[in-house]
């Protein structure tokens, strides 16, 4: 196995007004013959004002199931066996989905992520759940993504809470990842570049007060930083682009608390706050707690729903497993003591 591989994808980024409209002249310059659409039922409703006409009528449609499932994964596999291409059409469960099948059957896939809640669509990387909606898998894709096409004003109007969700998640490249690119590794270009790339998702997302007011080259800047730029800090960093506390805080949350009620990224966004915590940096937290407001992001448990003694508890042993490379490889030896007290502060 190498030290570490460096990965880009996908092959073509498009991110224009009116980029949906052309999709036709990608499937002609990809030369797909029998190209299957995936999707789901809410994401149907929404994209036909950004197709062609009667685009949806020209290719068979495949509904996704709403989970990034072996069990999904494994019939969508089935499902498209004599497809030559995949269009996927929705969210960042659904892009984690196509990126496997695709991969499993090595055909075109084609991304076109819905809502900016999170850079899977360019990824070589999908997490898989169980149906309890715990994390068990993160599997790598063995091909890059063939093509990601991005419409500004549909992301836009995205759902509010997709938005955040994408602020809170670039946000994370910053604060966890920063302690992975220390400066002992700065003699690496390719290293040194994914740092430039972590701050400059930092400096980016700190800009932005409203989503919805941005406009022009401020949409695609905004787009750009948490789909290209994100992504591509995963793809230069490899294991030192690994997460941290802030998305253990999240898998923690998916298991003890459940996913209903929010996003990937608002609860990642509290990790964030959680890990600056942690370490007790006065100057991140001061600048954690001074920006959420503004975007409406959690600034405590509260937020989130977790009021209750037993929660906490659960959380710190969840988060506390000697087993959590993510964790322990940073915080070595760190007790379910420790981040208890933590998670206090945040009451």
């Amino acid at each position: 196995m190498f030290n570490r591989t460096i990965r880009l994808s996908p092959g073509i980024y498009v991110n224009e007004p009116g980029a949906l409209k052309k999709l036709p002249e990608l499937i002609n310059e990809f030369v797909l013959k029998s190209p299957v659409i995936l999707t789901d039922q809410t994401v149907l409703k929404i994209i036909p004002q950004y197709l062609p006409t009667d685009f949806l009528n020209h290719y068979p449609v495949e509904i996704f199931n709403g989970s990034c499932e072996f069990a999904e994964i494994d019939r969508l596999t089935e499902r498209l066996k004599t497809a030559d291409g995949i269009i996927a059409f929705g969210g960042g469960q659904l892009m984690d989905t196509a990126k496997v099948v695709s991969d499993r059957l090595n055909i075109v896939l084609i991304n076109v992520q819905t809502v900016p809640s999170n850079c899977a669509a360019f990824t070589t990387k999908s997490i898989v759940y169980s149906p309890t909606h715990e994390m068990i898998a993160s599997i790598r894709e063995k091909k890059p993504v063939d093509a990601v096409v991005l419409e500004p004003e549909l992301l836009k109007n995205a759902p509010l809470e997709y938005l955040r969700s994408g602020i809170g998640d670039t946000l994370a490249k910053y604060y966890e990842i920063r302690r992975r690119l220390t400066d002992d590794k700065m003699n690496s270009l390719s290293l040194s570049l994914a740092r430039d790339m972590i701050e400059r998702c930092r400096e980016e997302m700190l800009k932005v007060n409203d989503p919805r007011s941005l406009n022009g080259l401020d949409l695609q800047n905004f787009i750009d930083t948490i789909f290209l730029l994100a992504s591509l800090v995963d793809g230069f960093a490899d294991l030192d682009g690994r997460s941290v506390a802030a998305h253990t805080f999240y898998n923690a949350y998916v298991k003890i608390i459940g996913p209903q009620r929010f996003t990937h990224g608002e609860i990642v966004a509290l990790g964030n706050l959680f890990q600056v915590t942690l370490e007790n940096d006065i100057e991140l937290i001061k600048e954690i707690r001074a920006y959420y407001p503004r975007v409406d992001l959690p600034l405590s448990l509260a937020d989130l729903g977790i009021t209750q003694a037993d929660q906490l508890d659960a959380l710190a042993e969840y988060m506390a497993k000697p087993d959590n490379v993510r964790m322990q490889s940073i915080f070595p030896g760190i007790s379910p003591t420790d981040i208890r007290q933590t998670l206090l502060k945040l009451i």
